[in-house]
């Protein structure tokens, strides 16, 4: 069976309502225990997906950037799923303080925003912007992967793009990084990846999240702009 469509017929079959934090914290050790078989796997993928907490979403995100042989798709479907649910909490009634609602205007497919920082002391010339948009999207329309648009500044450059949900975030942006540095190695290896666009202020706050290892002040930047 599809693993896409095994996930649709099965991953609706367990009552993710009432359980408490601990449960759900049972649930998310079991994605990473080797003794377990993978349909265990799959019911604490599925509990996890509709629990819909930032911890939940933590864990499977954590998961699905190295997922269990024959779990790739579940992994991700889950993911994106819980990524949902945990939006329209952040948002309840009223939307209109998030750019990007998680799913792509395609089918199966999950929208991202990724920024990309230049080496410390350096900045992204014009020719090297070219660059990262020419590999970025041969890597894209390989992944079957759809980039929306492209900004870039001279200290760093950022993309929206729609992601098939059985692709790994890490599969597509290291490999597109390790691409733009073979034309002389101007990026850096980490990079910013979130389901919100963010303003001027909060762009800063990443990057020196992303070059120094900070803490987001929680009190001040909304989760969907939480790296990954």
């Amino acid at each position: 069976m599809d693993a896409h469509l095994d996930y649709i017929e099965n991953a609706h079959n367990f009552n993710s309502q009432n359980l408490t934090t601990e449960e759900v914290d049972q649930w998310c050790k079991v994605l990473f225990l080797t003794d377990k078989s993978l349909d265990e796997k799959k019911k604490a993928l599925a509990i996890l997906a509709h629990v819909g907490t930032l911890n939940a979403y933590q864990h499977l995100k954590k998961y699905a950037e190295h997922p269990d042989a024959g779990l790739e798709e579940w992994a991700i479907v889950a993911l994106g799923e819980c990524t949902l649910f945990l939006h329209s909490d952040l948002a309840g009634n009223d939307d209109s303080d998030f750019v990007f609602t998680g799913v792509g205007v395609n089918n199966n497919m999950l929208r991202f925003y990724f920024l990309l920082l230049p080496l410390e002391e350096k900045t992204i010339e014009d020719w090297q912007h070219k660059i990262i948009e020419n590999e970025l999207t041969y890597i894209s329309r390989d992944l079957n992967c759809e980039i929306e648009w492209f900004d870039f500044e001279p200290n760093y450059a950022c993309f929206s793009i729609l992601m098939p949900t059985n692709v790994a975030i890490a599969t597509f942006i290291e490999k597109g990084i390790i691409n733009c540095n073979q034309f002389g190695g101007f990026l850096l290896e980490e990079y910013y990846c979130g389901t919100g666009v963010p303003d001027e202020k909060e762009i800063e706050e990443i990057i020196q999240i992303v070059r120094n290892g900070e803490e987001f002040d929680s009190d001040e930047i909304p989760d969907q702009f939480k790296p990954y």
